[in-house]
């Protein structure tokens, strides 16, 4: 009882965005799409539809999943907030760079557009963890997270300057997957302007 009165607390009149993730999948010719998916808790009135006898309700909580898709003709051309996107090949190299390069400042545009509140997550992020089934759904909520999908065979991924292991990740998971996750943590705390992941591939 005394979580369900904290939670109603937190959440009541509330919905709570529960970090973000981007996923780009790239074709070789450079066009694809980009995909923003956004998790929210919203606490709602109880329904009124019954259980079986000696069932009161007592809360309902809403686990929502909002997905929006874009498609884009060239990956290089794309503007969007506090991302840039480049591709290129050094000189007597065999493989290629694309270098992806984020805003993570306290003021990073990507936080308005991903809909991000740090009073928000924080509090979700606290109360969830005491909850193993909201957890469980919001556990990258502390970061942002990249999923990139090429279609070119992928040699390394690597941070362009040295990040913490473990509270910053970029990986390559295989079959042209890469993986990004960046900490809110830093971008409120302004630890770094930017941040710049380097994926080497061979097309």
């Amino acid at each position: 009882m005394k979580q369900y009165l904290i939670l109603s607390f937190l959440l009541l009149g509330l919905s709570f965005c529960a970090g973000g993730n981007i996923k780009i999948k790239l074709n070789p010719d450079l066009s694809g799409n980009f995909s923003i998916y956004q998790k929210k808790i919203k606490n709602k009135t109880p329904s009124s539809i019954g259980l079986g006898s000696y069932l009161s309700p007592v809360s309902e909580t809403e686990l929502i999943l909002r997905e929006r898709t874009f498609q884009f003709k060239n990956i290089t051309s794309v503007l969007p907030p506090g991302i840039r996107f480049v591709i290129y090949k050094e000189q007597g190299e065999d493989y290629s760079t694309f270098l992806i390069t984020v805003d993570t400042s306290s003021l990073s545009p990507l936080l308005k557009t991903l809909e991000i509140n740090k009073e928000e997550v924080l509090a979700l992020v606290k109360e969830a963890k005491t909850r193993d089934d909201i957890y469980r759904f919001n556990n990258l909520a502390e970061h942002i997270q990249f999923e990139i999908f090429l279609p070119f065979n992928v040699k390394d991924v690597v941070f362009a300057e040295s990040r913490t292991p473990g509270d910053w990740t970029a990986r390559h998971d295989g079959g042209g997957k890469v993986v990004v996750n960046l900490p809110l943590a830093s971008f409120w705390e302004n630890e770094f302007q930017q941040t710049s992941i380097i994926v080497k591939f061979k097309e």
